[in-house]
Parts: structure tokens; sequence; C-alpha cells
């Protein structure tokens, strides 16, 4: 009686256990599946993280790629641009300078050429002044002499056609200037012709200038009938310098 209990303990005891420990199998067994599975799914998710977040990755890589691309589309676009916009600045600065270096050469050509001219042209008329001095220096007073002789003759002859009604009533004497001094017949020749102009007898008085060249000048008061060389030369350089005046105008 006492061994059959203890048997069935024992086989109670085993029945037990062996469903206790099933059960603990079971939940074990449950719990690690259960694990498990979170664990898979888990891994699951980070995978598909993981792909999302190369997916990602890669679509960035390729923004980046194409900001890139156009990064160095606009680069060279604008390097074009710039080095087009430079080379036309370049090209105005050129012919700008070139233009003003064409006007400055012209410029100074022409100042050149007037500066030219006025050299020339002052030299032409110093050539007039040095002749008439070189003319009355190289004049010996006997060739003074004999060419105021034709000179006085010839404005003796000049003077006949000569109007003095211009003479003032109130002039009752003249002066015959000469280089050489006149002659008794010359003064009365004078005084012949005066009187045929004016209709009255004129003092007249013979003086010696040496400063006139040669020839001869007829004085009454502040008018003058000039026929010496002096005033001739210097009358034909006058009109010698005007004409050559005029025709350094014309070339400007």
């Amino acid at each position: 009686m006492g061994l059959e209990l203890v048997i069935q303990f024992l086989v109670l005891t085993t029945i037990v256990s062996g469903a206790i420990i099933f059960a603990l199998h079971r939940v074990f067994v449950s719990s690690v599946d259960g694990a498990k599975q979170r664990l898979d799914r888990d891994a699951e998710a980070a995978r598909a993280k993981e792909a999302e977040l190369n997916r990602k990755i890669r679509q960035a890589d390729e923004e980046l790629a194409q900001r890139k691309r156009e990064l160095d589309s606009l680069e060279q676009k604008m390097k074009g641009e710039l080095e087009a916009e430079a080379n036309k600045h370049k090209e105005e600065l050129v012919n700008k300078a070139r233009a003003e270096a064409e006007e400055i050469i012209v410029k100074a050509q022409n100042a050149a050429d007037g500066i030219r001219r006025d050299i020339e042209k002052q030299m032409e008329l110093k050539i007039i002044d040095y002749s008439t001095k070189i003319l009355d220096d190289i004049l010996t007073k006997k060739a003074k002499a004999a060419l105021e002789r034709d000179l006085i003759d010839d404005f003796i002859t000049q003077l006949k056609a000569v109007d003095m009604s211009k003479i003032s009533t109130e002039i009752k004497h003249a002066d015959i200037v000469t280089v050489n001094g006149t002659t008794e017949a010359d003064v009365k020749k004078f005084a012949e012709i005066i009187h045929s102009k004016t209709g009255r007898d004129m003092t007249l008085t013979a003086k010696v200038e040496p400063g006139h060249i040669s020839g001869v000048v007829l004085k009454f008061g502040s008018l003058q009938l000039d026929g010496s060389l002096k005033t001739a030369i210097r009358d034909n350089a006058f009109a010698l310098k005007t004409l050559i005046e005029k025709s350094y105008q014309d070339k400007k």
C-alpha cells in the first residue's frame, strides 16, 4: 500500500513535472520564436531603412552630380560671356586708342605743317627785309647819286600828273628831301610844277637826309609825296609780304 502510493506519487510527480516542463518548453519556444520573429522584423525594418537610406543617398548623389553639371555649364557659359565681353571691351579700347593715336598723329602733322609754313613764311619775309638792307649796304655813294638822278627825273615827270588840290592854301613852304641834294634847276622845275598845280608860288627848301637810300621826297607840312627808292622798296616789299601771307593762308 505504501509502495503503490510512492509509485503513484512519483508517477504523478513525473507527469506534473513533464507537464510543467512541456509548458515551460512551449512558453520558452514561443518566447524564442517571438523574439526571433521580432528580430527578423527589426532586421527587415533595418534593411528597409538601409535600402531607403541608400536610395536617398543615391538620389542625393544624383542631385549633387546634376547640380555640379549645371554649375559647370553655368560656369562655362559665364566664362564664355565674360571672355566675349572682355574681347568686345578690349576691341573697343583698341579702336578708341587707335582713333586717338591717328587723331594725335594728324594733329601733330598739321602742327608740323603749320610750323613749317610759319617758318617758311617768316624766312621769306625776313629775306625781303634783309634784301632791302643789303641793297642799301651794297650801293656805293656814287651809285646812289647816279640812281638818285634818274629817280629825281622820274619823280618830276610823275609829279606833273599828281593832283595837288588837297594841299591847304595855308601851306606856303615845301621841303625837297634827297640823299645827295638837288640842283637849282631841279628846284626850279619843282617850283614851276607846284605853281601850275596850285596856282600859287611856294618857297622850296632843299634838304639832305642819307636815310632815304636814294630818290626824292616832297614834303608839304604833314603831307608828303614820296619818290624815294627806300619807299619804293618798302611798298613793293609790303605788297610781296601781303602776297606771301595770302598764299600761306590759302595753304591752311
